[in-house]
């Protein structure tokens, strides 16, 4: 009896702490995605050839595939996959495109809409202490 109580004592606290680790995992996962999409950004600004921004623009589709798989709070699920989702239209956009190095530049003004799209939507989820009080 007192080895029962042991085991299900165990699994008890191997579930709960799993259940706080997981959700640590999940918000530090998303904080890491988003740095290696806001590096791989910087990358594409600064690519000197077509092929570096191509794949620079790849990095940025599978770090952005793993930011839209994210459980976003009830709150912010919305407002967040919406911008996501944004983002991914300017991506594919690019991926489409015949992206040449006589045409990189274009490319790469484009590809400022990204960051227009982080602004915009950092902005609105984490609105200022004076939208807070006046609404």
């Amino acid at each position: 009896m007192k080895n029962r109580i042991a085991q299900l004592g165990l699994i008890i606290s191997l579930l709960f702490s799993t259940l706080v680790n997981s959700a640590d995992i999940d918000s530090i996962d998303l904080k890491v995605t988003m740095k290696e999409m806001r590096l791989a950004y910087t990358q594409a600004m600064k690519a000197t050839s077509a092929d570096e921004f191509s794949t620079r623009i790849d990095k940025m589709s599978k770090m952005l595939a793993v930011a839209q798989s994210y459980n976003f709070s009830p709150e912010r699920a919305e407002m967040s996959n919406q911008g996501l989702d944004k983002v991914e239209s300017i991506l594919n956009s690019l991926q489409q495109a015949d992206i040449t190095n006589e045409n990189l530049t274009v490319a790469q003004a484009k590809l400022e809409d990204v960051d227009s799209l982080r602004k915009e939507y950092h902005k609105k989820s984490k609105p200022s202490i004076w939208q807070l009080i006046f609404g």
